[in-house]
């Protein structure tokens, strides 16, 4: 077998399997079956239609045993909605692509610009409403000003979604820094909004509003107000002080700019300071101590797969990453967002489309997204809230305390988009291109070295190597030191 350099033995004898056509994989008729079957859980069990407030934003899990439903972090959730949906009318208005995705429902892009208008809608309707969600001495008068609302689901909600009797939501959570938005939650809208800008045509419009660019003036308005102040996120409600949860976007600041100016075709690129930069420079390498938590690798990948953070080491350094916690979908992510200048996908396309495709495969016709605890393990890995967010170790066993948690499928259907769009020629029946062939001598272990003859391979899976940038160890200490001082997890706060 062909040895592949900087990648798990799983992935390596996927990737070969794949490329000789011996693996057994699900057809993508198959596969889009049970995205269409997820689609529909999402909307029936987890998200109220509408705009008006908690509607237009899914809930994270509900839990058949105590009788809840809950919406924490929503606002990662929302991104991840909004991502679903720009992914998913790409795939529906490209039909010579990507034949058959509507799955026999000709309307179905009708509804999902309708859903993208409500998502959009909740996003904004979570800005306007911030700074009056605060008792005195805060301000009580309603701006849209870039700060907002984690979520804005009332008690009560969960009369929508029979059998649950209560309703769990930041919003209403007693500890009102607890609706506060944190970097985390930067970080995935400003996903969400990058497929968004990306994946919507500038014509389309609804109630009056074109989607693409309301899109971006969100965005735009979300980076001014965490950038303002030194990339440190401030309640302008109160005072301005600094949210309890999470405030310090500075750490990714080099990051961050590069994805807004992504978002705005560099109309918005704010400034942020060399150490900084040099500080996101570090992240790219996988022993960045940070990465101790990976909450704090989520965070990352995300923004530099919508930033092209590290220019053109961004896919390889990507590949090198996700193999940390196994989370192929944000290389995927990149490639969607950035196509040939995703350099370095010629060198992890292989492997990374033979692990997501397996992931894709494993998941049953008509499958729950459910703890599998106290049983186990679950026959497919999507068992925690995002199996994208939390660690490897909850994918197939679920999250700690998780006993009768069901959840919304999320990291399934936008991965399950990424992967088609990402390399349009792994849709069966469809006429797009496949993982583009590396130019000679371009890229990290592609040159003409010993490096390069020593790792040869006919299945072309190799991950380039990511060097360490110079003085690496001092600024890992430093930057470790201040992770761990100043980031506020949910974990540590509730």
């Amino acid at each position: 077998m062909p040895i592949c350099r900087r990648i798990s033995l799983t992935a390596t004898v996927l990737a070969c399997l794949a490329g000789t056509g011996i693996a057994s994989a699900d057809t993508t008729q198959e596969n889009l079956t049970k995205y269409w079957h997820a689609r529909e859980r999402m909307l029936t069990e987890f998200t109220v239609r509408g705009t008006g407030p908690g509607q237009g934003q899914p809930a994270v899990e509900r839990n058949g045993i105590h009788g809840f439903i809950k919406w924490a972090d929503s606002t990662i959730r929302l991104g991840w909605y909004l991502g679903i949906l720009a992914t998913e009318y790409h795939l529906l208005t490209e039909p010579a692509t990507f034949p058959g995705a509507h799955a026999g429902n000709v309307g179905r892009a009708t509804q999902t610009v309708e859903e993208l208008y409500e998502a959009l809608t909740a996003l904004e309707r979570l800005d306007l409403v911030a700074d009056a969600s605060f008792p005195p001495p805060c301000s009580s008068a309603p701006a849209l000003n870039g700060f907002f609302l984690r979520d804005d689901v009332p008690d009560g909600f969960h009369q929508y979604f029979p059998p649950m009797t209560s309703t769990q939501s930041d919003f209403i959570d007693p500890v009102l820094t607890n609706k506060e938005m944190s970097q985390d939650q930067v970080y995935h809208v400003l996903l969400g909004l990058a497929l968004v800008k990306r994946f919507i045509p500038d014509t389309l419009t609804h109630q009056s509003k074109g989607l693409r660019q309301w899109a971006v003036v969100q965005a735009t308005r979300i980076g001014e107000h965490i950038s303002r102040t030194e990339w440190v996120i401030r309640n302008p409600a109160c005072e301005d002080r600094a949210v309890n949860r999470g405030p310090l976007a500075s750490g990714y600041s080099g990051g961050t700019r590069l994805t807004l100016g992504f978002i705005t075709d560099g109309a918005f690129v704010p400034d942020t300071v060399e150490p900084l930069l040099n500080a996101w420079e570090l992240a790219k390498d996988p022993n960045f101590l940070p990465y101790i938590d990976e909450d704090n690798l989520h965070m990352a990948m995300a923004i530099a797969a919508t930033g092209n953070g590290w220019g053109s080491e961004t896919a390889d350094a990507l590949g090198v990453l996700a193999q940390k916690e196994d989370w192929p979908l944000y290389p995927l992510l990149h490639r969607a967002l950035f196509a040939d200048e995703a350099e370095g996908f010629c060198r992890t396309g292989a492997a990374l489309n033979a692990r997501a495709r397996a992931m894709l495969d494993e998941v049953p016709q008509q499958a729950d997204f459910a703890s599998p605890k106290p049983a186990g393990p679950a026959v497919h890995g999507f068992s925690s809230s995002n199996r994208f967010i939390r660690g490897k170790d909850s994918a197939y066993a679920g999250e700690p305390n998780s006993e009768g948690m069901r959840y919304n499928g999320q990291d399934f259907m936008l991965l399950h988009n990424l992967y088609a769009v990402a390399t349009p020629a792994t849709w069966e029946g469809g006429n797009g291109p496949g993982i583009p062939d590396c130019a000679a001598g371009g890229g990290p272990g592609n040159g003409a070295g010993p490096a390069d003859a020593a790792h040869d391979s006919s299945c072309s899976c190799r991950l380039g190597a990511v060097p360490t940038p110079g003085g690496g160890a001092a600024w890992l200490a430093v930057l470790g030191a201040a992770f761990a001082l100043h980031r506020r997890t949910r974990r540590q706060q509730r």
